[in-house]
């Protein structure tokens, strides 16, 4: 049986508010990169580990989220490969959903957080 190549880089996945900090979780990562092999196309992605200190997590009301537990990813998409990201996720167990798709910025947010984390799941939201 073949391996999965990786196809992502650590700085992809670094968090970017300076820190640099690279604290993704490996069966995450082994779980995209299955979802990206059979996609067929590439993904590019707009933010994946955030540390606790990143500005996005440290001004959310109810403190760090899942990006913050090396589980999740926000890959930029639209219409019909948005489709297929979201169909391929859920065929490979994600059940956290987020859909940006709306004007520009374009996304899915894929998560394998728990409730056990604190996180809701099965949820699917939009921004």
């Amino acid at each position: 049986m073949s391996e999965t190549p990786n196809y992502f880089s650590a700085d992809e996945l670094k968090c970017k508010c300076g820190c640099e900090g690279v604290n993704f979780d490996l069966g995450f990562l082994s779980t995209i990169n299955s979802i990206r092999h059979e996609a067929g196309f590439s993904f590019v992605v707009t933010s994946a580990y955030r540390c606790p200190n990143h500005p996005i997590e440290a001004r959310k009301a109810n403190g760090p989220g899942a990006h913050s537990t090396g589980q999740a990813i926000d890959i930029a998409c639209d219409g019909e490969r948005a489709l297929e990201v979201i169909r391929l996720a859920q065929k490979h167990g994600i059940k956290r959903i987020g859909v940006q798709q709306k004007g520009s910025g374009r996304f899915i947010h894929l998560d394998s957080c728990t409730s056990a984390q604190g996180f809701s799941s099965p949820w699917i939201w939009s921004y």
